[in-house]
C-alpha cells in the first residue's frame, strides 16, 4: 500500500468515525445553535459585554436533561414522540403540542431565510436567488429518501462547518479580568432594571429548548433504528453535544463582545460580518459567513424533519426517512410544505433584524406553556 492509498484509508477511517460517533444526538444540539441564535449571542456580547456568559453555561444543563428525556423515551417505546403523547395523553394534547410547535416552526423559518438573504447580498446574491435555491437543497435531500444513513451524512456534513465558530476563541483575546468582571455583574440585581439586558437574556433563553428539537431527535433515534443498547452512546453524543453548541454560542457572544470595542457595530447579519471583515480580517467575515449559513441550513433540515415525523405519527402514517417517498408521502409531502410560507414572507420583508430578536423572545414566554403537556 503506498503513501496515497494510506492517507485515503486513514481518512475514510476518520469519516467512518466520525459518523459512527454523531447522529441525532449531536445534529439536534448543533441545529439548536442557528444563526438568530448566532445574532442573539453576539448582540449580547455587543450590547451586555461578558455579563451573558454565565448564563449560558448554566443553560448547557436544561439543554441536556431535556433532550435526554427523548433517549429514553425512544429506546424505551421504540416510537417517536408524535405517537408517544397521543398514546399517553390523547390526541388533543398532542394536536396542541402539534400546532404550537407549526406556530415557532414557522418563526424559525423566517429567521433562518433571513439569516441567509442577508449574507447573500453581501456577496451580490440577491434575495430570491438564496430564498430559490434554499427551497431547492431543502426539497433536494429527499431524494436520498430510502436511507436514513445517507441523509444523516449530508446533515453531519454540514453541522462540521458550523464548527468554525470555536476559531472564535483564537483570533478573540480576552482577558481574565473580564471573565471575573462577568461573573460579578451577571448576578448582580441592578443588572434586571436593563429593558436590554432582560430582553436580551430572555432571548438566549428562548434559543436553547425548542419542540422541534424533542421530536426530531426521539424520532431520528427510532428511524435509526437504535436500540437499549446505544443508550449510553446516545447519552455521551447529546453531553457533548449540548457542550459544544453553548461553546459555539459563548463564541459568537466574544466575537460581537471584541466588535464592541473595537467599533463595530452588530445591529443585524449584514452589519456583524461587514464589521467582522473591518475590525477582525475579510478572511474571518469569509468563515463568519460560512458558518452562519451552515448553521441555518440545519436548522431548517432539522425543524422540517421534526414537524414531518410528528405529524405523520399523529395521524398514523408512514413516516422516517428509511422509507421511500412512496411508501411515506404524507411525510414527506409535509417535510417540502410547511416551509414555503416562511420563504414568501422573507420574499415580501424587508428589515428582519428586530423580528429576529422578538423571535428568540417569543420563544422564551412560550418555553413554559409548550412544556406543559
Amino acid at each position: 500500500m503506498n503513501f496515497q492509498e494510506r492517507v485515503s484509508r486513514g481518512i475514510k477511517e476518520v469519516g467512518d468515525s466520525f459518523r459512527v460517533l454523531l447522529g441525532p444526538g449531536w445534529l439536534t444540539m448543533l441545529a439548536d445553535v442557528d444563526a438568530p441564535s448566532i445574532l442573539t449571542a453576539m448582540q449580547s456580547g455587543y450590547y451586555t459585554g461578558l455579563a451573558m456568559v454565565p448564563w449560558l453555561i448554566l443553560l448547557t444543563v436544561p439543554l441536556y436533561f431535556i433532550q435526554e428525556l427523548t433517549i429514553r423515551a425512544a429506546l424505551g417505546s421504540g416510537k417517536g414522540m408524535g405517537a408517544l403523547l397521543k398514546e399517553v395523553y390523547g390526541g388533543r394534547i398532542a394536536a396542541i403540542s402539534l400546532i404550537a410547535m407549526l406556530m415557532i416552526d414557522g418563526a424559525a423559518y423566517v429567521g433562518e431565510y433571513a439569516a441567509i438573504s442577508a449574507i447573500g447580498l453581501l456577496f451580490g446574491v440577491p434575495v430570491v436567488i438564496s430564498v430559490t435555491l434554499v427551497l431547492i437543497f431543502h426539497t433536494a435531500i429527499i431524494l436520498m429518501g430510502g436511507s436514513y444513513k445517507r441523509v444523516e451524512n449530508v446533515l453531519l456534513a454540514i453541522s462540521a462547518f458550523i464548527l468554525v465558530y470555536l476559531m472564535a476563541f483564537a483570533v478573540i483575546p480576552i482577558r481574565a479580568q473580564d471573565i471575573y468582571g462577568a461573573l460579578l455583574s451577571a448576578f448582580q440585581p441592578s443588572s434586571y432594571s436593563n429593558s436590554l439586558y432582560v430582553t436580551l437574556l430572555a432571548a438566549n433563553i428562548g434559543a436553547v429548548i425548542m419542540p422541534w428539537m424533542l421530536y426530531y431527535q426521539q424520532s431520528a433515534i427510532v428511524d435509526k433504528g437504535l436500540r437499549r443498547e446505544h443508550y449510553i452512546h446516545e447519552r455521551f453524543e447529546t453531553v457533548m453535544g449540548a457542550i459544544i453548541s453553548e461553546i459555539l454560542m459563548i463564541g459568537s457572544l466574544l466575537v460581537g463582545y471584541w466588535l464592541r470595542i473595537r467599533g463595530g457595530i452588530v445591529d443585524g447579519f449584514q452589519s456583524a460580518l461587514l464589521s467582522i471583515s473591518r475590525v477582525i480580517s475579510p478572511y474571518w467575515f469569509v468563515v463568519a459567513a460560512v458558518g452562519m449559513v451552515a448553521a441555518a441550513l440545519l436548522a431548517i433540515f432539522v425543524i422540517s424533519l421534526g414537524f414531518a415525523y410528528g405529524l405523520s405519527e399523529y395521524f398514523g402514517w408512514p413516516s422516517g426517512l428509511s422509507r421511500r417517498m412512496c411508501e411515506a408521502k404524507g411525510f414527506y409531502a409535509f417535510y417540502v410544505v410547511e416551509i414555503v410560507p416562511a420563504a414568501l414572507i422573507v420574499l415580501l420583508w424587508r428589515d428582519l433584524a428586530n423580528l429576529i430578536l422578538g423571535i428568540m423572545v417569543f420563544n422564551a414566554i412560550a418555553w413554559p406553556y409548550r412544556h406543559t403537556y
